[in-house]
């Protein structure tokens, strides 16, 4: 009996990782509907966080799962209460106070269901953008839905 309980919660858990997505409502979930209304299923279209956003920021940064509370206030110089650990953190600041952050859901294996995956190298934890940051999207399929891959375009 306790193996066949261990197994249905193993099966509900596995089944929760399959449907992970992204919030439509966070940044990054607007950020998808502009992807696909302005791109459709096409690559090589230009995105503006500024954008999706509705309220005023001159900075974003956009951390990596691996970066901890200590390292991202370090960073941005300001308490992070959203942080949430093994989640991607997208914080915009205005004048050095913060004007909105989000932690964002994520799985270790793959990108989630329409996922934003920004430029950020191997070696690095995170990337800083201004409004006027122009990105180019590239779509990626995988097993049951897509993600974005967003590119900086250098002025």
């Amino acid at each position: 009996m306790r193996s066949l309980i261990v197994g249905i919660l193993f099966l509900v858990g596995l089944g929760s990782c399959l449907t992970k997505t992204v919030d439509p409502h966070s940044i990054e979930g607007k950020l998808v509907t502009r992807i696909q209304t302005t791109c459709g299923e096409s690559s090589g279209c230009i995105v503006r966080l500024r954008d999706v956003t509705d309220f005023a920021w001159d900075r974003v940064y956009v951390f990596k799962t691996t970066a901890r509370q200590y390292q991202i206030e370090e960073v941005i110089g300001v308490p992070f209460p959203q942080y949430e650990e093994f989640k991607r953190s997208m914080i915009f600041l205005k004048e050095g106070r913060l004007v909105h952050g989000e932690a964002e859901p994520t799985d270790v294996e793959a990108p989630i269901n329409n996922q934003v995956i920004f430029d950020i190298p191997d070696t690095d934890s995170y990337r800083s953008y201004s409004p006027e940051s122009q990105f180019n999207v590239t779509r990626k399929s995988r097993d049951g839905g897509s993600y974005y891959k967003l590119n900086l375009i250098e002025h």
